[in-house]
């Protein structure tokens, strides 16, 4: 599936994406907060990875040739604008098919032999609304709980998109702050289910009226893994909790388009980007240790989910 994208540095996933096009990936920003040719040279984006053990049928790897990071990104908590665009060296195999949402189960049309699970994952229209409640996927390679171990294989959970003033309530209790928010929420208030260490830049897919499915957000941060955050409030900061909080990519959708728009307007390109469009490092050893080496030492510490 469109998730189904490893970021690794040197061999170590670190990151998750999904794919735009052939070309284009979308991620988040804090996931290269270093942006340097030395960096880049050991960084390799892995399409239609699910084992992270050994090598899948479907897999592809490539190198990364141009990175656009938001120019209003802030790291510092609570991150905001935090959406990057990878641009890959060469151009993925794509299958052509359509993700359907029947039964409360995403379900994969074949219509090609390119592989299932190698595929564009549609972004949303301007006008497209996906209320609160709605059920929505996020999968990746990060922790299954906090301070749990790195699962090797592919994980996924189904989280409800939390009301936005709620939203904002919820993070005003961990930082105060006047900035515009560009994220949105999703997950329960009782906690148990949750993105984690491991999973940021990765896509949170909603269905959409028709049955297809188009990328809402994108992994972005939380205080813990799957902590509740009822009453928060009246806990001490350290015990506090929040939803999953992701990019809000409908937010972002002009600066998106408005990107892959100039990439295209490059005479150097060889093939325009085609957009999806519907009618209208591996990780090893015991202890599954994870570094992001762009941010060593601010918001995502090694090991740790904020």
């Amino acid at each position: 599936m469109a998730m189904r994208v490893s970021l690794r540095f040197r061999g170590s996933h670190f990151c998750g994406g999904a794919i735009l096009t052939e070309r284009w990936i979308l991620t988040a920003a804090h996931c290269f907060s270093i942006v340097s040719t030395n960096f880049l040279r050991n960084v390799n984006v892995v399409i239609g990875e699910y084992d992270q053990r050994v090598p899948d049928e479907e897999e592809q790897t490539f190198t990364v040739d141009t990175i656009k990071i938001h120019d209003k990104y802030q790291h510092a908590s609570p991150m905001s604008y935090d959406i990057a665009l990878l641009e890959i060296n060469g151009h993925i195999r794509l299958g052509r098919f359509l993700l359907r949402y029947s039964d409360r189960r995403l379900i994969s049309v074949l219509t090609s032999s390119a592989g299932p699970s190698v595929q564009p994952i549609c972004l949303p229209l301007p006008s497209e609304n996906f209320p609160p409640r709605t059920s929505c996927l996020v999968s990746g390679w990060g922790r299954t709980k906090e301070r749990g171990r790195l699962p090797a294989i592919l994980r996924e959970v189904q989280l409800e998109l939390v009301e936005p003033a709620k939203c904002k309530y919820v993070l005003q209790t961990l930082r105060p702050t006047q900035q515009a928010l560009t994220v949105l929420c999703a997950g329960p208030e009782r906690g148990g289910k949750d993105a984690c260490q491991g999973d940021s830049g990765g896509p949170l897919i909603c269905p959409r009226e028709d049955g297809h499915w188009a990328v809402v957000g994108v992994t972005s941060w939380g205080k813990g893994c799957g902590r509740s955050w009822i009453n928060n409030k009246a806990k001490s900061p350290a015990k506090r909790g929040s939803p999953g909080v992701f990019t809000d990519v409908k937010m972002l959708l002009p600066w998106i388009k408005m990107k892959l728009r100039e990439a295209d307007a490059n005479p150097k390109q060889r093939s325009k980007s085609r957009l999806c469009s519907v009618r209208d490092g591996p990780v090893s050893g015991s202890e599954g240790l994870i570094r992001n080496p762009s941010l060593p030492g601010h918001l995502y510490n090694n090991n740790e989910w904020v």
